[in-house]
């Protein structure tokens, strides 16, 4: 039976060819018919094979959030994704995004809802985290490393392998902070404790550490146990908005992504309160070039609707006008987003690899689709300078 909504897309398939025509891609429709959309340079790029018509559908109610829907329900594929992702990306940065997206209705619908989650409250906070790291441990652990550290690796050589590019990211973070043996540090967001764990271990420090996921702080507490080191690592499940202490140095790994436009202020501020005079805070963190900046944060995008509920990707100079604001001074920024792709193809791999035993634990084929669109959508965006990863050092005056 031809549904409403294939009959629509093919309909629309036409006007929606056309007004792609300058995007240097090609799509192969359910009639077997190739369209060549005009042309690329560099590396070829394989065809986009639409095997419903209602992907067409998709395009027009959603533009890249249909897009994503499309792929999440099977109705298109594609042989190498962070490529495409890569092209459209820099399609994106270019300013070269068809008009469908001002006015499609589940677009305009996603970005009032990214506007509400965005702002963060100590309640919204704590449920979009649990939205995302309390899907199940076993599922993280099926494309992470054994330290199970979610977050850019530092490779550096291209043998390097994924466990020990996130030790030397760890490392690097440790190092550039200049700490001492038992020296206090704070870890913000500390996920399943790799950095944590390893400043204990390592570099003879007392560690604090928060999160506000339950499987994230069920999963460190024992590992905390095994390791006999709840002498020295204090583990609590809360925001760090309600934290209380002072601190030699402030470790905040991939966390600012989730306090929102107007959480950054709030964010150096509590640093400020929590860390000694010449601490450092040391940050590593997702930025979108600080031109694009208002025009993203106004969007919503595939990342916001389907992974990270109210997240937003923050500008370096918003984040380093609001350090300043609060007595921070920058003595070190790297850039890291290079390492991301190869990170991200690390996870989509890991992820393929272990999807039968993943399929096992009832995991869908939606969340496998789901999440290797994540990765490559993420790829595509770094591989491009879409978007980019820092580390930044700041000390306190």
């Amino acid at each position: 039976m031809i549904s409403l909504r294939r009959l629509t897309g093919r309909a629309l398939s036409k006007p929606i060819l056309k007004s792609f025509a300058q995007s240097g891609i090609s799509i192969i429709t359910p009639d077997g018919k190739t369209h060549e959309l005009g042309s690329v340079l560099g590396n070829p790029i394989e065809p986009i094979t639409v095997k419903d018509w209602g992907f067409f559908w998709d395009l027009v109610s959603g533009y890249d959030l249909g897009f994503a829907e499309g792929y999440l329900n099977g109705r298109w594929d594609h042989n190498n994704l962070p490529r495409l992702f890569e092209h459209l990306s820099t399609l994106t940065s270019q300013g070269l995004a068809s008009a469908i997206g001002v006015y499609a209705p589940s677009k305009i619908a996603a970005r009032i809802t990214q506007h509400v989650k965005s702002k963060n409250s100590l309640k919204s906070a704590k449920k979009n985290i649990s939205d995302h790291y309390d899907l199940s441990n076993d599922f993280f652990e099926s494309f992470l490393d054994n330290s199970m550290t979610y977050s850019c690796g530092i490779f550096e050589n291209n043998e390097n392998s994924l466990d020990v590019a996130q030790q030397t990211k760890i490392n690097h973070l440790l190092n550039a902070a200049g700490v001492r043996s038992e020296q206090s540090i704070l870890d913000i967001g500390c996920g399943w404790g790799s950095l944590a764990l390893s400043a204990a271990t390592n570099y003879s420090l007392n560690v604090s550490a928060v999160t506000l996921s339950k499987n994230q702080f069920d999963s460190f507490n024992k590992r905390i146990g095994d390791n006999n080191l709840t002498h020295v690592i204090d583990l609590k499940r809360m925001d760090y908005r309600m934290m209380e202490g002072k601190f030699d140095h402030i470790f905040s790994v991939e966390m600012l992504e989730a306090v929102g436009h107007n959480g950054v202020d709030t964010f150096f501020e509590k640093c400020s309160n929590l860390i000694r005079t010449n601490g450092s805070l040391q940050i590593q963190v997702i930025v979108v070039p600080d031109d694009r900046y208002d025009t993203y944060r106004k969007n919503c995008d595939y990342i916001q609707k389907y992974i990270f509920p109210g997240g937003l990707l923050l500008s370096e100079r918003l984040l380093n006008n609001s350090a300043a604001k609060y007595g921070f001074e920058i003595y070190r920024s790297e850039e890291i987003g290079h390492h991301y792709a190869k990170t991200l193809a690390s996870w989509r791999t890991n992820l393929e690899s272990n999807w039968p035993a993943v399929k096992q634990l009832g995991f869908k084929e939606r969340d496998f689709r789901k999440f290797f669109y994540y990765f490559s959508y993420c790829e595509g965006a770094f591989q491009s300078g879409h978007i980019n990863t820092l580390q930044i050092s700041y000390r306190k005056q």
